[in-house]
């Protein structure tokens, strides 16, 4: 065990600040419903955004990722990239200003005003459902069993002691705390974070002698049998990650996302968005995230690539690759900076399972409890409850922690699920045609259509039915497939049914004026102009393709210096800087827009509510 004294108090001392921030922020965070789930609207966007990083980068990251980066080599920052890049730039630019415009508590509420009473109540109660009892038990849990594969090679702890000494202060900090204490605290943490990283990604190269001998190294291990190790984008055949999984999982990822601000893959999103100040901080808290989360995983992933030529048996089928980050440290780091790096994971695993805890309580708590068993109670009352759903929540992400091996299989099985509906995401907001049963049809039949092609066949072959292996496809294309099925039935079930009373699609038109096709609503309330309703959006895609290529130019510049290759790093990072100007200037112009079109549609409005008054008198 390589304990050290000064480990000690670096883990003692980090563990001792996160629980008396939570102390100070008690008292606030006990003030209101508001300020213990939202932090009273005041959180700022950039602010949002670390803290939403903190959501998504934690232990399962260094361990995941990491463990990606030995059998994949230079190109897996495309896994991060292709998931995460282009979705949250189209989250950021077509939807973060109508979210915030809605001033919800829950992103969930969303379904009451835009589907009659009995599709919403089953939407709001299924997502509610799946997100607080599936979707967060999930990720905290396989975020934990990170920790465990960290701290486990490093310092030779159970899975059962890496939880006594992870799980109590996450689940204090955020029960005392509340959300504006979790993000505070996440930019704490997330700069620990950024440190020992760093720390360990330096200490990996000064082992190899530098970048250029490093990647020699690596070429001289893996250059005649596997030379994709220093290639920057994925090869067209991989067993692990080929270009065509690189790109489905853009797509899947990318279509439809925005739409619903607590998808399965990020479910913190609404949380985010609703804290916000003004819309604009929305779509910033957006681009912090991107920028920031992949700058992070960057650094994790890094020094796992070296770490093949250290360990190649992890490379091997059915090896635990996942443990390779856990190794590195115990290899690379010294006594003190030991002490850093495991503050740095018990940071990024108290980011996100205190983040989990308090969103998933508040929608249990909100869409769940006070919806459906106690209606009228006091703030308190709901508090406590919101409390009592964390240890829910924790419960069973410690069921997930001892009956799950391998992290990614976990992520791949959720996104997939998830996957399945995004394209109806974007239809609930552009298409007013999308009607109740639609929906339905695209969550419930989505689900049941994901469980055919993707379950069915691992059933049969369970069952001893060997032929069922020529149904068993890669998940990149079972993912596309899921998603093509699922577009064709809500499409066919919209058309097939009446549309939504008119009353409701109009309120909700008049308190949104979304984007697509609405003509019959913008005819009604003489909104101009009526040609050209898909410009708007292919404009907010450009926009957000923009500022993609340039998030993906700082990542691809960063991972070239790091191999020595410093030309083609540097000119990749100045054609980013460029690209983040025109983004800066072309997404201010977009929300300018988005402005000034809701203030003439509601001038629209307002001057025919006028002329039905003078036909009345």
């Amino acid at each position: 065990m390589n304990w050290n004294q000064p480990d000690i108090w670096i883990v003692a001392g980090y563990l001792v600040l996160m629980f008396g921030m939570s102390l100070w922020h008690r008292r606030f965070a006990s003030g209101n419903l508001e300020n213990f789930f939202l932090g009273g609207r005041k959180i700022p966007g950039w602010l949002n955004g670390i803290s939403y990083t903190a959501a998504l980068v934690s232990p399962d990251a260094a361990t995941g990722y990491g463990g990606l980066a030995v059998v994949t080599g230079a190109f897996v920052s495309w896994w991060y990239l292709s998931r995460f890049g282009l979705a949250l730039f189209i989250g950021g630019v077509l939807f973060a200003v109508f979210w915030r415009r809605l001033n919800l508590f829950t992103s969930l509420e969303f379904y009451g005003l835009r589907f009659p009473a009995r599709a919403a109540s089953a939407m709001r109660i299924w997502i509610a459902v799946r997100t607080s009892l599936i979707a967060m038990p999930a990720w905290t849990g396989i975020t934990l069993l990170a920790a465990f594969k960290i701290m486990g090679p490093a310092f030779g702890l159970t899975k059962l002691e890496t939880m006594y000494l992870v799980v109590p202060i996450s689940f204090l900090f955020v029960f005392f705390s509340g959300y504006k204490g979790v993000v505070i605290s996440n930019l704490i943490q997330m700069c620990i974070f950024f440190i020992g990283t760093v720390t360990l990604a330096g200490l990996t190269l000064a082992h190899f002698g530098g970048p250029v001998a490093m990647t020699a190294a690596i070429s001289h291990v893996f250059g005649s049998t596997h030379p994709e190790m220093l290639q920057m984008t994925p090869p067209a055949k991989h067993d692990v990650f080929p270009l065509a999984a690189a790109m489905a999982w853009m797509f899947g990822q990318s279509i439809g996302y925005g739409g619903d601000a607590a998808p399965m893959g990020g479910a913190m999103e609404g949380q985010r968005i609703l804290s916000t100040r003004t819309p604009s901080e929305a779509l910033t808290m957006y681009v912090v995230t991107a920028i920031s989360m992949f700058l992070l995983l960057l650094l994790v992933t890094l020094p796992s690539i070296s770490a093949a030529v250290l360990w190649p048996e992890l490379r091997n089928a059915g090896a635990d690759r996942e443990l390779v980050y856990g190794r590195l440290m115990k290899e690379m780091l010294p006594h003190g900076a030991m002490g850093l790096l495991v503050a740095a994971m018990m940071a990024a695993t108290m980011s996100t399972v205190g983040d989990n805890l308090n969103f998933g309580s508040q929608v249990l708590v909100s869409d769940i409890y006070r919806r459906w068993f106690v209606r009228s109670a006091s703030e308190k009352h709901y508090m406590m409850m919101g409390k009592v759903g964390m240890a829910i929540i924790i419960s069973l992400a410690m069921a997930v922690v001892f009956n799950v091996s391998i992290i990614t299989d976990v992520a791949i099985f959720m996104l997939q699920l998830s996957a399945a509906e995004l394209p109806a995401n974007w239809a609930q907001w552009w298409w007013w045609r999308f009607n109740g049963p639609a929906r339905m049809a695209a969550s419930f039949g989505g689900a049941a259509i994901f469980c055919l092609v993707v379950l069915g066949p691992k059933a049969l072959l369970f069952l001893g039915v060997t032929w069922a292996q020529n149904l068993v496809l890669p998940w990149w294309w079972s993912t596309l497939l899921v998603m093509a099925l699922t577009t064709i039935l809500w499409v066919t079930v919209a058309l097939l049914t009446k549309p939504d009373p008119e009353k409701l699609l109009n309120d909700f038109y008049q308190r949104v004026h979304p984007l697509g096709f609405w003509k019959p609503f913008r005819v009604k309330h003489g909104a101009t102009p009526l040609t050209n309703i898909v410009k708007p959006i292919f404009r907010g895609l450009g926009v957000a393709a923009i500022g993609f290529a340039a998030t993906s130019l700082l990542i691809q510049g960063l991972t070239e210096a790091w191999f020595g290759h410093y030309l083609r790093g540097m000119a990749e990072l100045i054609v980013c800087v460029v690209l983040f100007i025109v983004f800066k200037k072309t997404s201010k112009a977009y929300l300018d827009y988005l402005a000034v079109r809701t203030s003439k549609n509601v001038e629209a409005d307002v001057a025919g509510n006028k002329t039905k008054l003078s036909v009345v008198e």
